[in-house]
């Protein structure tokens, strides 16, 4: 009886189609590109989804990492940095404004609090293309990153792992889910990770605990409620990635600088960030006609820190080999409590079926500021890259900047997904009320209005064919916030930006893949360009363009190969601006081609293996506003391999023991992932070859 009642779980877990309970690295359903359940296919826009069996099986430990093989998303323009997830879509920076179950967590562009989330507690990640205000309010054009969170499950699973790699020191993890009573009305999960990992750069240290509890109480089938909490503490021992052009990217007559060299100094690597939330998600169906859902979050990051670095303005002294340093002191926090109330209700009009979504959200956050630079005459020892001695004594700088944000959003928006035939439309509008106040806290005076109305929308269409075919086409807007004045003390306007998008999708019966290819066209207006006036000053009169084409597919081949490829064609312009240099070409950090295919194979020969390989190619890209030709970043091509075996299939006794084996990087290509300027410590290496084992049990 009792393996009946196990199986009988299974069945029920599938519960028709579900997005949260997709297993496997094929994606089919999403949940962020309507905010409703809703297959891929019919929706009009291109969304890619990385799963948890696709992180799990590229050994990936970051979100950035877990988006290497996603077109159109550039997940290291920044190079190797453990401390933040840097990612651009479709050429726009997503820094500061990422999303986490459809909540969006502290964030600030400039602010050194923002945090990171761990992808070791997340189930999946999605990533919309394109506007994404219709449903989310401020976001960037590029498109929009919502993280899923691990949740209770009905099916008792418990996993502990512990991980190293090829640089030293030690991870270990836990995952546990499953009912709490009997009639399974209570199901818990709790996540847990901590580590003390090696890095690629002598002395550093990748110092992180994270705790992730959730609770869910379900009294009937209709209802649910979840309550969750979650807390990181990062206490990385850090060296900053701020390496000069000359012996990185450019040549040096004493030789390039080392990789793995530590070009801060250990008595001032403090880098500490804490970050904890805690909310609830709550949904009832009343029939099956309405329903009604309900998530609500409180976060807050505080972050300080104490570095030695190379200086950003001028790094090198007369000697050539030996760099100034300057030393950096920060203060920060940031806070924001978020709700969203929806209203979903399903209902016929003639042959036509409506999903009519209604929502009302509202943000409430916080960003403090507080940093500082060493001045000249505060000065920093030193540091001779071929022969680094750490001693001295690091001079603590006052601030210099100091600022104060506060903003306050709410918008209410509507959707309607129809359906018709074979014909489906998504048709949506939002009208948002923003206002931030930022105070300048070095300054008298008082603090800044900046007030914005927008509205936005998102109109699409698509057309199921039997065989899987889907062509669509959809036409979305966005804005977003920008803080700060004009020369005239006038607050700036919101960016704003339009995309057109068609393409066709393929998703056959059997569920053995999905293919999307997707051509799209997208605008933004009111960037800042210099002002002719006071060049230290800015003006709205910039408009960027890049329109391009992208194609993803994930494909279960046979029952022993499943294959990914991406490919994306990015062609940028900078159609308007005051900056003469910048005009009319391309924009930085945008690369015009970029592709990657990956694919896992587990013979039949072999009960138990699993073997992966993958490669990833980028063209040349330019970094320096300037766009000096010496200091444009090479084309690369990198490559991973990966393999996994369970025991289970070697005896019985094992069942449940993985190993894998991941390598990133295979022949340790050494390249630059930005430059930004030629005299200053404006550039960073990538990654070098990373090699990490994981041993896990799971029962």
């Amino acid at each position: 009886m009792a393996s009946e009642g196990i199986e009988l779980d299974t069945i029920v877990i599938e519960n028709g189609n579900s997005a949260k309970n997709e297993k496997g690295i094929i994606a089919k359903r999403n949940l962020a590109g309507s905010k409703t359940d809703t297959s891929l296919i019919e929706t009009p826009q291109a969304v890619s989804i990385v799963t948890r069996d696709q992180m799990d099986a590229q050994g990936a430990n970051t979100v950035a990492e877990a988006l290497r093989y996603t077109p159109g998303v550039f997940s290291d323009p920044n190079g190797y940095d453990m401390r933040y997830d840097w990612l651009y879509i479709r050429g726009f920076n997503t820094y500061g404004t990422m999303w986490l179950d459809g909540l969006a967590i502290p964030g600030d562009p400039v602010n050194y609090a923002t945090p990171t989330i761990n992808s070791y507690a997340l189930e999946r990640i999605e990533v919309i293309k394109g506007p994404a205000s219709v449903l989310y309010g401020r976001a960037v054009p590029g498109g929009l990153v919502n993280m899923v969170s691990k949740r209770p499950q009905a099916t008792p699973y418990r996993e502990a792992s512990i991980q190293t790699n090829g640089f030293g020191g030690l991870q270990g993890s836990v995952d546990m889910t499953g009912p709490i009573t009997k009639d399974g009305d209570w199901l818990y999960r709790f996540t847990g990770l901590a580590k003390n990992l090696h890095t690629q750069i002598d002395m550093e240290r990748d110092e992180q605990v994270m705790l992730a509890p959730s609770l869910t109480w379900n009294p009937s089938t209709d209802t649910s409620l979840t309550l969750y909490g979650y807390y990181q503490r990062d206490r990385p021992t850090f060296s900053p990635r701020f390496y000069p052009a000359t012996g990185t990217l450019l040549p040096n007559r004493f030789g390039q600088i080392p990789r793995d060299v530590f070009l801060g100094d250990p008595s001032s690597g403090e880098f500490n960030r804490d970050y904890y939330m805690a909310g609830y998600e709550f949904s009832h169906t009343f029939n099956e006609t309405w329903t009604v859902r309900q998530n609500l979050r409180y976060g807050r990051s505080e972050q300080d820190m104490f570095l030695a670095l190379v200086n950003p303005a001028f790094a090198y002294d007369s000697e050539g080999h030996t760099l100034n340093r300057v030393s950096a002191l920060s203060d920060e926090y940031l806070t924001s409590f978020a709700v969203d109330t929806q209203v979903e209700t399903k209902f016929e009009t003639g042959r036509f079926d409506h999903t009519v979504l209604f929502g009302v959200d509202y943000l409430r956050a916080q960003s403090s500021t507080r940093f500082g630079n060493s001045p000249r005459d505060m000065p920093v020892p030193p540091i001779d890259y071929l022969d680094p001695i750490y001693a001295g004594i690091i001079p603590v700088p006052g601030y210099q900047r100091s600022g104060l944000q506060k903003q306050n959003q709410i918008g209410l928006y509507l959707q309607d997904q129809i359906k018709y035939d074979r014909w489906v439309g998504t048709f949506g509008l939002r009208y948002d009320i923003s206002r931030i106040d930022s105070l300048d806290r070095m300054k008298d005076g008082p603090a800044v209005e900046t007030d914005d109305k927008k509205l936005t929308g998102r109109a699409g269409i698509a057309y199921l064919f039997d065989n899987g075919l889907a062509p669509y086409a959809s036409y979305s807007t966005s804005f977003l916030p920008v803080l700060g004045t004009n020369r005239l003390n006038a607050p700036f306007e919101a960016q704003t930006a339009e995309q057109f998008e068609m393409g066709i999708k393929y998703a056959p019966d059997g569920g053995r893949g999905i293919v999307t290819l997707s051509l799209f066209h997208l605008a933004m207006d009111n960037y800042l360009t210099p002002d002719l006036a006071d060049i230290q000053r800015s003006v709205q009169s910039g408009r960027q363009r890049v329109r391009g084409v992208e194609i993803e597919g994930k494909y279960e081949v046979t029952s022993e190969l499943t294959m990914l490829a991406a490919y994306a064609y990015s062609d940028s312009k900078v159609i308007r601006s005051n900056n003469d240099v910048e005009l009319g070409k391309e924009m930085l950090r945008l690369p015009e081609h970029q592709g990657s295919l990956w694919a896992v194979y587990t013979p039949s020969f072999l009960p138990g293996l699993a073997v992966s390989a993958g490669a990833r190619a980028i063209s040349s890209y330019q970094t320096d506003s300037s766009y000096r030709r010496d200091l444009r970043i090479p084309s690369r091509t990198l490559v991973d391999i990966g393999a996994e075996y369970d025991f289970g299939a070697l005896k019985k006794e094992f069942e449940g023991t993985r190993l894998r084996l991941n390598v990133s990087n295979l022949f340790d290509e050494k390249y630059v992932s930005h430059c930004l300027n030629v005299t200053g410590g404006s550039c960073n290496y990538g990654a070098g070859r990373a090699i990490t084992a994981n041993l896990k049990y799971s029962w």
